[in-house]
């Protein structure tokens, strides 16, 4: 907080020499010389009498010094009072949770770092999956929330919006309480001929798009269907109740309590991680960054 001359000045009046401060600031004795230079000639006084020997206070020096320490004293205690009225403040960090996109998945990763940052405070934001409100919500960030958390992984939502990928999520199978397959740990490509499987509109992620491709092309036996864009709790509604089976994800098997979510022997994943805004505030970014550090390379 004190100007750069004025600490400079404080340590060549402590050590006695020019080079002697600028070994302990790490800076050259030219660079110490030009800001005491620049300092005397903003104050015009002269504040050391030089010799070959070292440089000594005059009367003007000796009087800045006994200020310059009261002002670094009260410069100190007001760097650490705001510090500690940022901690109890905390800095507030909004973030949207859902059915289908909770907000736990954040706070789980948060947890470990929680001691170390104190001053991150969240305020949970409810909203609605709804295929008709997805985009709004999106628009809202940076607005109405600062994250939104869950599997994101869409061409328009990520023209709106960055994303940080956390991990990924298994492709699993939903299927309806008494289907043929219920009882089933896990089920087998197999398993799946003559099934109707519902899955997102082709069009909108790549991924899943390349997965129905392959899917299509190995197993034609597999019926594939497609909802819309993205789901909400409609979709699987619709399923429980048509007998469909649901292309789905293990973060979301406790979504519906008359779907039971298996997993499937295939190696097929979607990412997950935080969206936030295009433009985000510097608390956010400050935020994302200490988390962004903690993830395993």
């Amino acid at each position: 907080m004190l100007s750069q001359q004025l600490q400079v000045f404080l340590q060549v009046a402590d050590c006695g020499s020019f080079t002697k401060a600028a070994r302990r600031l790490m800076i050259t004795p030219a660079s110490v010389m030009k800001h005491i230079n620049t300092l005397e000639g903003r104050l015009g006084v002269t504040l050391f009498k030089r010799d070959k020997k070292g440089v000594v206070l005059t009367a003007a020096g000796r009087s800045l010094v006994q200020d310059g320490k009261k002002m670094a004293a009260l410069a100190k205690n007001a760097e650490a009072r705001a510090k500690r009225a940022e901690q109890e403040e905390g800095i507030v960090i909004r973030v949207g949770s859902s059915l289908l996109n909770p907000s736990k998945a954040l706070t789980d990763l948060w947890g470990p770092l929680r001691a170390a940052y104190p001053q991150y405070k969240f305020h949970i934001v409810p909203y609605t999956d709804t295929k008709e409100e997805r985009l709004a919500i999106i628009a809202a960030l940076g607005e109405k929330f600062d994250l939104l958390v869950g599997a994101f992984d869409s061409k328009r939502i990520l023209t709106q919006a960055n994303y940080l990928i956390l991990g990924d999520y298994h492709l699993c199978v939903a299927v309806p309480k008494g289907h043929r397959l219920a009882a089933k740990k896990v089920l087998s490509i197999q398993d799946l001929h003559g099934e109707r499987l519902i899955k997102v509109k082709r069009g909108e992620t790549e991924r899943l798009d390349h997965f129905q491709d392959i899917l299509q092309l190995t197993h034609p036996q597999i019926i594939v269907e497609e909802a819309d864009y993205y789901y909400d709790l409609d979709t699987f509604n619709a399923c429980e109740q048509n007998g469909a089976l649901l292309l789905t994800l293990d973060a979301w098997a406790e979504i519906h309590p008359s779907l039971i979510t298996l997993p499937v022997q295939w190696d097929y994943t979607v990412p997950y991680g935080i969206l936030y805004a295009k433009e985000p505030s510097q608390e956010v970014l400050q935020f994302l960054q200490i988390l962004k550090s903690a993830l395993p390379e």
